[in-house]
């Protein structure tokens, strides 16, 4: 008999148009002055960064901005918003934004009492005191970072990009808002959106689902495949726009719970290799993964398939094309690379939860098969 599976849940979820008008009335809730973190010039453009300092303004909740996240989060960011939390005094953390945003508001708010830097939390150790509340709001539909409790961050010195875990990471409020997706470009839809969908397809066939897990994966699958497409063709799509954020927020909840697969468990460092966005090298993958996990999940692979009404494999490969994104990589890693790329995925968890135990032919293998000099 399996072990009973810990569901990781915010405290409370807000999601659907208009959700973010709750920014204000939560934040209040926790404190009177808000390190607000964003990325570097996006939501400032979009409006989106007024508009959440005019809801938190409306409710007396002062605001502390922080918009010096980079592309790729890493420890110097998180080290940088937590020094910007203890010198302004802040009591709660807002972090708006993809995942990077997201990753870094996370990591800081759970870390924001700690002392040693964050790149020994980053390498494994334990938080050990209470972090800050926080509420994660999601301007992209994909990432599911506002639902998760892990914060993905990078460690230059050590050229590791790795999770930073811990019940105090987990948001204390999400906020899913598909207007704030509405100014997302095609490229971060396609991205973010085939991110949200190896969410759903992995978590479904992770070793750690249950009936509860499953049913948030399948729905979020169903809803992204029919919608993503559109969402991608026209921004402005709001029936699209909607669908793909509730299918990013139940597919975050399905993998913040069961885990996803060797997929995930490959990405970071393939990521880092290719220099290429994370919802990218997912979805890339993922055909391989799945051609090399269809020995233990062939039940579940034809239940995936009537629900999809069509080949999990083939639907991933038509979605690339549809989306202009590539079906391999750059030429093989090198000798280097390779190495990193292995002790990665032999550790991860994500690969500890795929259908079929990841060794190294396994992961040999699904980079034959994704990089181009195999093609």
């Amino acid at each position: 008999m399996s072990p009973p599976l810990q569901l990781n849940f915010p405290r409370r979820s807000y999601v659907g148009w208009g959700a973010v008008e709750m920014l204000g009335e939560e934040a209040a809730r926790f404190g009177s002055k808000a390190l607000l973190l964003t990325g570097r010039s996006a939501l400032r453009q979009a409006g989106v960064t007024d508009r959440l300092v005019e809801l938190l303004s409306a409710e007396a909740v002062e605001t502390v901005l922080f918009e010096d996240v980079p592309p790729e989060p890493d420890v110097e960011a998180v080290d940088g918003a937590r020094e910007r939390i203890r010198q302004e005094g802040c009591d709660l953390v807002v972090e708006a934004g993809g995942g990077s945003a997201m990753d870094v508001g996370k990591a800081a708010a759970a870390l924001a009492r700690e002392e040693a830097p964050t790149a020994e939390f980053h390498a494994g150790r334990r938080i050990g005191r209470a972090g800050l509340p926080h509420v994660a709001i999601a301007t992209t539909a994909g990432t599911g970072a506002e639902v998760t409790r892990n914060a993905v961050i990078t460690d230059h010195a050590r050229n590791l990009k790795k999770s930073i875990r811990g019940a105090g990471v987990m948001p204390t409020v999400s906020i899913t808002d598909p207007e704030l997706t509405m100014s997302c470009s095609p490229e971060v839809t396609a991205s973010a959106g085939m991110d949200a969908l190896v969410h759903a397809v992995e978590s479904f066939f992770s070793i750690h689902a249950i009936r509860s897990t499953e049913a948030l994966s399948l729905g979020a699958a169903e809803l992204i495949l029919s919608n993503l497409p559109e969402a991608f063709e026209d921004g402005g799509d709001r029936d699209a726009r909607a669908a793909m954020a509730e299918g990013g927020y139940m597919a975050g909840l399905a993998l913040g719970s069961a885990r996803v697969g060797a997929a995930h468990g490959m990405a970071h460092p393939v990521g880092l290799c290719y220099g290429l966005p994370h919802g990218v090298v997912c979805a890339i993958l993922m055909p391989a993964v799945l051609s090399h996990n269809l020995p233990g999940i062939a039940g579940k692979y034809e239940h995936l398939r009537r629900a999809l009404e069509g080949d999990p494999i083939q639907i991933f490969s038509n979605l690339l094309d549809e989306l202009e994104l590539p079906h391999s990589f750059g030429p093989p890693p090198d000798e280097r690379w390779r190495q990193i790329i292995l002790d990665y995925a032999l550790s991860s968890g994500s690969s500890r939860a795929n259908p079929i135990p990841v060794d190294q032919d396994y992961v040999l293998s699904v980079l034959e098969d994704v990089t181009t000099e195999s093609r």
